[in-house]
């Protein structure tokens, strides 16, 4: 989803029969698989230069925070000020749609890292290196493909990624599903089917949604999907998007609408055991669909949104 986050995209190699590689744990880290599965204890644009665009007092006004280890974002190192972004945000946790830990990550920021898609060899050996990096990881978790079931992201059909899966689970870590874009589409429950049947193991959910500012219809989404699949669930990308808009200016969910929408959305989300982590996509404030779900202005400062997903 987005712009200037996909990962440049290598040659695909053929997938080569494997004697067996350099041998990675099978089981699970239950150590780490306890740590996030079990209840975690409490915690915790818009228009740019539009002044019809400006946020009340009353958005900016947060109630006082209550940590409950849940609250993310996706953003890539490349983003202009990206250290300080995060920083400002009083985050728990990241991710960047990558492998590899960025250099200067902010201490005591816990970095999620992702194989995003499947390039055969390169893969393999980003998996053993996402393996090294999690014994020294302050949380261990891996991600998997990013919208597989979209051609404009990993693009993956459902035989390759069942193919392929036993490798991310020889890093021995609690592995997220791929993350698709419609969680409750053909290809997630075709994958999930297939999944069960290989006995592969899939220990959490991954959710997007960038549907409109209604707090029932998104979390009865999230309710869902948890029904579905019966595990826990990480939303690794939300936010509220009007895909009709031709421009920002006419994109008809006001900041002060999408306000409201996370000040219903994310109490809900800290309070409910089977969400185990969240993550606000920050679009750009140019992006028609979704500039007025900002976080950030162009210059890295928050917008009236950045600065309640901050205190919420």
């Amino acid at each position: 989803m987005g712009t200037g986050r996909i990962p440049p995209r290598e040659t695909e190699g053929k997938m080569r029969e494997r004697n067996p590689i350099r041998k990675r744990q099978m089981n699970v880290n239950a150590r780490a698989l306890a740590q996030i599965s079990m209840n975690l204890p409490t915690r915790r644009t818009f228009l740019a230069g539009s002044a019809s665009a400006a946020l009340s007092p009353t958005l900016l006004a947060g109630p006082v925070r209550h940590r409950s280890g849940k609250k993310g974002l996706g953003i890539t190192a490349k983003n202009p000020n990206w250290v300080e972004r995060v920083q400002s945000l009083d985050l728990d946790w990241f991710y960047t749609w990558g492998a590899r830990l960025p250099k200067d990550t902010p201490e005591g920021l816990q970095f999620i890292p992702m194989l995003w898609g499947w390039y055969g060899d390169k893969s393999i050996k980003a998996l053993d290196q996402i393996q090294t990096a999690s014994q020294n990881a302050s949380d261990k978790t891996l991600l998997g493909f990013n919208e597989p079931d979209g051609k404009a992201q990993s693009n993956i059909s459902v035989d390759k990624a069942i193919r392929v899966w036993p490798e991310l689970m020889k890093t021995g870590l609690p592995l997220a599903s791929p993350a698709c874009v419609h969680a409750d589409g053909k290809w997630m429950q075709e994958f999930m089917t297939k999944a069960q049947a290989k006995k592969l193991r899939v220990d959490f959910v991954c959710i997007h949604s960038y549907s409109g500012p209604n707090p029932g219809n998104f979390l009865a989404k999230v309710q869902k999907i948890y029904r579905m699949y019966g595990r826990p669930l990480w939303i690794t990308e939300f936010a509220i998007g009007d895909w009709s808009a031709k421009s920002v200016k006419e994109n008809k969910h006001h900041p002060q609408k999408i306000g409201n929408f996370m000040r219903a959305v994310l109490p809900q989300l800290n309070r409910t055991p089977y969400v185990h982590r969240y993550a606000w996509f920050p679009a750009s404030t140019t992006n028609r669909a979704l500039g007025t779900s900002a976080l950030f202005k162009p210059d890295g400062s928050l917008t009236g949104l950045g600065n309640l997903y901050r205190e919420l």
